[in-house]
């Protein structure tokens, strides 16, 4: 069984004909994250709605995103099952953080901060790394959606991945979700060993919201480059914390915010 997408026959228009036709169709499932709780019994602290691979690679993503614990997780703390069709990851180790309980869908991400502050974490400090030029970044963009596979297939995702210093395209990581994508990239990332990400640029093949500098400012990347726009929200809070945004970058240009 594939986990990212299914063959559905479905009605096919075209001009005035009308045929049936299997189509790709990304899936998006119920991933409920499991951790230890004070009790000692496994309890769920968050529930998504994304696209059920590389389950692990979120789960790690999201404790450390999302601010949930100041230590980088291993493999081997987790493990996957199906129940009733729901796709549940469990943490064998307690999270450092209580977060809101609620269902996370696709389109936001976890905000529960009125003032829509964030809080770095300790040890991941914020630093001035390279500034890219236009076509660095949109080179880069283009590299990463060329080892977008699940969109090729389907149409139906997002994608983010990591650019490095040298000007490589790493950890490349596609869900039905935005924020889902960033954090399988920082799972995988964290799983190859990468221990700061201070001289990465994090790559967005949409848009760039609040809810994605937040996950940056967290884990210290200070640069974002997305080929949709960037919000206001998401402006300020990256002009808060040295954060540079590169928006709408195409082939006919950028939009650039930061300090520099």
């Amino acid at each position: 069984m594939n986990h990212e997408y299914q063959n559905i026959p479905l009605q096919r228009l075209l001009n005035v004909q009308s045929t049936i036709e299997s189509e790709c169709i990304v899936q998006e499932s119920i991933i409920t994250l499991h951790s230890i709780g004070k009790s000692g019994e496994f309890e769920p602290h968050i529930s998504l709605l994304g696209t059920p691979s590389r389950i692990k690679e979120l789960h790690i993503g999201h404790l450390v995103c999302e601010g949930l614990t100041i230590e980088f997780p291993l493999l081997n703390e987790f493990e996957n099952n199906i129940v009733d069709g729901h796709v549940n990851s469990f943490y064998n180790s307690i999270i450092s953080t209580t977060p809101e309980p609620r269902l996370i869908t696709t389109s936001c991400g976890a905000c529960n901060h009125p003032d829509l502050s964030v809080v770095q974490l300790h040890g991941r400090p914020m630093s001035q790394v390279q500034q890219l030029t236009h076509d660095q970044l949109n080179q880069a963009l283009d590299r990463m959606r060329g080892e977008m596979k699940l969109f090729e297939a389907t149409g139906g995702c997002h994608g983010a991945a990591l650019l490095d210093s040298t000007g490589n395209v790493q950890f490349v990581s596609e869900d039905i979700g935005r924020h889902n994508a960033v954090d399988k990239t920082i799972g995988l990332a964290i799983l190859s060993g990468l221990k700061t990400f201070n001289d990465f640029t994090l790559l967005l093949s949409g848009r760039c919201g609040w809810d994605i500098v937040a996950k940056a400012t967290r884990i210290g990347i200070a640069n974002i480059a997305s080929v949709g726009a960037f919000s206001s929200a998401a402006l300020d809070l990256a002009r808060a914390n040295g954060i540079t945004l590169y928006g709408f970058v195409r082939e006919s240009g950028a939009w650039k915010a930061g300090l520099n």
